[in-house]
């Protein structure tokens, strides 16, 4: 078997390739979360791997996820008002909070509270 060669690791077209831990990932998602808020899932997974030059595999698409959801735990979720179709946040904090969940300080809602919810207000979910 010949030596590895030295240096780091070229891919594609004789790019560097680089490894980006799961911290670094979820840095990434922040930062583009702050740049332009209210991406989907799908768009901002697609920016991730825009932004860092990351080929679309399996495991990175499973680690880019988990970066998000990580994410998106640590930010409290943005204020939805209401409509005749749809619970506002508010609302739905209100009765979290009066059906015995706790409410974060930063005002989230825990993810059990927002399903109980929505099976409970089936015609209005959140």
């Amino acid at each position: 078997m010949p030596p590895r060669p030295s240096g780091s690791q070229r891919g594609l077209f004789d790019n560097p390739v680089r490894a980006f831990s799961l911290d670094e990932l979820t840095e990434t998602v922040q930062a583009l979360e702050r740049s332009q808020p209210g991406r989907t899932v799908g768009e901002l997974t697609s920016a991730v791997f825009a932004e860092l030059a990351m080929k679309r595999t399996r495991r990175a698409a499973d680690l880019v996820a988990e970066a998000i959801r990580i994410a998106r735990v640590r930010q409290p979720r943005a204020e939805i008002t209401g409509s005749r179709w749809q619970a506002s946040t508010s609302e739905v904090r209100e009765w979290a909070a009066g059906n015995g969940f706790q409410i974060g300080t930063d005002g989230t809602i825990p993810e059990q509270a927002i399903r109980a919810y929505n099976q409970t207000h089936p015609g209005r979910p959140y």
